[in-house]
């Protein structure tokens, strides 16, 4: 009874060794059963267990047999069969070896994944010359020109020799692996079995300030705090002295191109309110830049220093118009000429009858003559005034001229001043872009270009079949492999057009937020505190 149980005790380590080496190693799962002739109870025993280690499928008809050819054979035999668990027949065996260890329920292939097939074929081998003769093995043999890696294209499918292109993305592996073992049945006509094992997704990018942007290997459940966990986090790493010394003269030249741009603003108001005849008028973008009460400064500063310029024109104006009263008047008067032509009727009618009477010999010659000298004296004094008159009527139109020149002078001068104005504030503006976007890519002085240095921004870049497409997100959105990951620090970043690395700032319409203000103490706070970090 003891040597009973050693040898079942036996049976059952071998036969669990040789199921676990089957399930290991499926190509190697046939086994050459036994063909020596045992004679002794011991060697049935090995015998016996030999033929259990081999994966044979009784057949309805019979139980599997063994040799007797010991006194202890009806006994191993029985513990045999004890000891061994049924194998399944070929009709409930499944089709597949089981699914990939390493992706979750539910994961689907996609575009660029790397994967592993293995195509087994089960066959017939020959009938067992010890058993019975209705009792047949079955085998399983790798095909190896099926077998190998393969990468999903572009259209989403594989192409696996003699199968040809099997559609696999965006479909379970399960799905992939029934697919596959219908086209190799449909095809050689035998029934196949085929594992497939994913080997790589595409990685996803992570770009934006970490401190090591690039490509990282995908995982399952991935989350964007995961990549930027990967990144090495956000980058808060302290700046060279060099960076800081370059902060500081950009910090530096980026506040004078802020007051004088501040100044060129208020003078365009001013000037601006000059030409059209009315009060100064702050813009928009002076009080959000300076605040009401600053700009209210500015702008009284500038008017007083166009208060000189202002008093001379006025001055040349009021000289011109007078000149002009004048001249007007003396038209008006010269224009008067009914006087002269009544003195000069008068005093022909007077030389008329006057040589009358000197043609009768009643006056002489002298009082004649008399006569006619006064006459041809009124006749002088109009033609006179009619001269005046017309030097009146010129001077009147050159002054009316002179006026107009004058206001058209002015006007043009003011619209130069304009011009030349908003130039130079358009050149402060590219000026304190180009000291913003210097200050933007160094760590000491990103943080205080943003209302919330510590709010961070996502957008996933991925692609669909419409192409890329841009997802915004909270840092919890699960990643696909594939894809990449922008991150902005802060609120308010510098805008930045495409195709352009430095930031822009509009004209008109748009300024610079209230806290990039002189007020904010930037240039000062670097001054002091940022080479001593």
């Amino acid at each position: 009874m003891q040597k009973v149980e050693d040898v079942s005790g036996a049976v059952v380590q071998k036969v669990s060794a040789a199921i676990y080496s089957w399930q290991e190693h499926p190509v190697q799962a046939t086994a050459e059963p036994s063909r020596g002739i045992v004679s002794r109870p011991d060697a049935s025993t090995m015998a016996s267990v030999e033929r259990s280690a081999v994966p044979a499928v009784p057949t309805s008809a019979e139980p599997p047999k063994t040799l007797r050819t010991g006194p202890a054979a009806s006994t191993m035999a029985s513990v045999e069969r004890s000891a061994v668990p049924a194998l399944p027949t070929s009709a409930e065996r499944p089709k597949t070896l089981g699914k990939a260890p390493d992706v979750p329920t539910g994961a689907l292939f996609g575009v660029g994944d790397r994967l592993k097939a293995v195509f087994y074929e089960r066959v017939d081998v020959e009938e067992d010359k010890w058993g019975g003769a209705s009792s047949a093995l079955h085998g399983i043999l790798q095909r190896p020109e099926l077998s190998g890696e393969y990468i999903v294209q572009e259209d989403g499918t594989i192409s696996v020799p003699l199968l040809g292109s099997i559609p696999v993305a965006n479909r379970s592996t399960q799905q992939v692996q029934a697919d596959l073992a219908e086209s190799f049945n449909q095809l050689l006509g035998r029934k196949g079995l085929v594992n497939i094992l994913p080997l790589e997704r595409p990685p996803i990018y992570v770009l934006g300030p970490v401190k090591n942007p690039g490509s990282f290997k995908y995982a399952a459940g991935m989350t964007i705090l995961h990549a930027i966990a990967l990144a090495g986090g956000l980058d808060r790493a302290e700046s060279e002295p060099w960076q800081k010394i370059e902060a500081v003269r950009e910090t530096q030249k980026r506040s004078g191109a802020i007051d004088t741009m501040l100044k060129l603003l208020a003078r365009a108001a001013v000037l601006k309110a000059e030409r059209d005849g009315t009060a100064p008028k702050i813009s928009r973008q002076l009080l959000e830049l300076a605040g009401a009460t600053e700009a209210a400064n500015l702008v009284n500063e500038q008017s007083d220093r166009r208060k000189a310029v202002a008093t001379a024109r006025k001055d040349r104006e009021r000289a011109t118009m007078r000149a002009l009263e004048a001249a007007k008047q003396d038209v008006a008067a010269y224009a008067r000429m009914e006087s002269f032509d009544e003195l000069i009727k008068l005093r022909q009618e007077r030389v008329n009858s006057m040589r009358t009477l000197v043609d009768r010999k009643v006056l002489s010659m002298t009082v004649m003559d008399q006569i006619q000298s006064e006459l041809s004296d009124a006749q002088q004094r109009r033609q006179d005034a009619r001269n005046q008159y017309a030097s009146a009527k010129q001077r009147l139109a050159w002054l009316e001229s002179e006026v107009l020149r004058t206001r058209a002078d002015l006007r043009n001068d003011l619209e130069v001043e304009i011009e030349t104005t908003e130039s130079q504030i358009a050149a402060n503006v590219r000026e304190l872009n180009a000291s913003e976007g210097v200050l933007y890519t160094l760590p000491v002085t990103r943080a205080q270009f943003a209302k919330d240095a510590n709010s961070a921004t996502y957008q996933i870049v991925r692609q669909s079949a419409a192409g890329p497409v841009s997802i915004e997100s909270d840092g919890m959105t699960l990643l696909q492999p594939g894809d990449l990951v922008n991150i902005s620090v802060g609120a308010s970043e510098p805008r930045e057009p495409a195709g352009s690395p430095v930031p822009t700032l509009p004209l008109t319409g748009e300024s610079l937020p209230a806290s990039r203000t002189p007020s904010d103490g930037l240039g000062t706070s670097l001054l002091e505190n940022g080479i001593q970090q």
